[in-house]
């Protein structure tokens, strides 16, 4: 059934002890997720969903970092170390580069429309770029929006220039911070918020959740709305152990996760609560306006061209086929799109 076994998988993971073989065969899950965040609660699905449909499996999430960071994770994961990992577009964009381009500055104006496109017109594109990799590519999984936080108000492009602006390991978000005309700090995400504690930087970018749950708020108390970069990421599998797998089985790991419908609906109600909480935790939200939206997005476009350039490879196409998609989800009639 599953063609890695628990000696196999666990090769070169620290921490996973021997233990005598079963004859329930194991599958080992990598990832990192946040306590009591809706992405822990979507693997512990996934384990009890496996579970339930293949008792024949027995199922070992390692989602808080045991495997390593993320590079490391994918690369236990090619070979076959561990079965399946979720991670961010950063962490895997060592293995394909081209996704960088699915976080390019004010790309997307809502959420439909960023449905529309990646099942669409990116799923199956990635899931090419994947395969050369020795990955299947299971589903996009959730994060939500990106907004820029600061220990003063950070309301315009202007009122970042000169400051020292964190920036994830994610080119594409480095990329913004630099065309707004901030200076551009990377660092380690463990590190934001002692940073922010002694002046080495006085914002960043994220998403709602990991600044609600991680600290950040109290820090840096102000957070604008930009909405400038929709986060996401991946459910992976190793290609070979997954097609080698019995079709039940294959199914059931393949809806483990519950699909990428189901994970949005949840992801995106647990953001809304987090939300409706932070004005009573001391933050400040600054929304924007269409004319303030427009001053961002005229500002951090130069960067999409600038990261085609960089990438390579498939870039120039993977692009052009999402501006298409982005085109056919504007000219689409409201039914066409709701009927996706």
């Amino acid at each position: 059934l599953l063609q890695w076994g628990f000696a196999a998988a666990t090769a070169g993971i620290a921490g996973c002890a021997r233990e005598p073989r079963s004859s329930r065969e194991v599958l080992y899950a990598g990832a990192f997720s946040l306590a009591k965040s809706v992405d822990e609660a979507l693997w512990f699905d996934f384990e009890a969903n496996i579970e339930r449909a293949r008792p024949d499996i027995d199922v070992r999430l390692l989602i808080r970092g045991e495997t390593g960071p993320e590079e490391q994770t994918f690369a236990s994961l090619r070979r076959g170390r561990v079965q399946v990992a979720g991670g961010s577009f950063a962490g895997v964009a060592t293995l394909v580069p081209e996704i960088a381009l699915l976080s390019v500055p004010f790309l997307f104006d809502s959420e439909d429309e960023v449905d529309f496109v990646m099942d669409r017109w990116m799923l199956e594109p990635f899931r090419e770029l994947f395969a050369a990799k020795g990955l299947r590519l299971i589903q996009w999984t959730e994060v939500g929006w990106v907004h820029l936080y600061g220990k003063q108000p950070l309301r315009r492009p202007a009122d970042l220039r000169s400051r020292r602006i964190r920036a994830s390991s994610s080119i594409a978000s480095q990329a913004f911070i630099g065309e707004v005309g901030a200076d551009t700090i990377t660092l380690p995400f463990s590190d934001v918020v002692p940073s922010l504690q002694t002046g080495l930087i006085e914002g960043g970018v994220t998403s709602l959740t990991m600044y609600s749950l991680s600290g950040i708020s109290t820090e840096a108390p102000h957070y604008t709305l930009t909405r400038h970069s929709y986060d996401m990421g991946v459910l992976l599998a190793n290609a070979e152990w997954f097609a080698g797998l019995e079709p039940t089985a294959r199914a059931a790991v393949e809806s483990g996760f519950g699909g990428a419908a189901s994970a949005r609906r949840r992801a995106r109600s647990a953001v809304a609560e987090l939300a409706a909480a932070l004005p009573s935790k001391g933050v400040t939200l600054h929304e924007q306006d269409q004319a303030t939206r427009e001053e961002w997005r005229r500002a951090a476009w130069p960067a999409h061209q600038k990261l085609v350039r960089r990438i390579g490879g498939q870039a120039e196409r993977i692009y052009g086929q999402l501006t298409d998609g982005i085109a056919a989800y504007r000219s689409a009639s409201p039914a066409t799109v709701g009927g996706r």
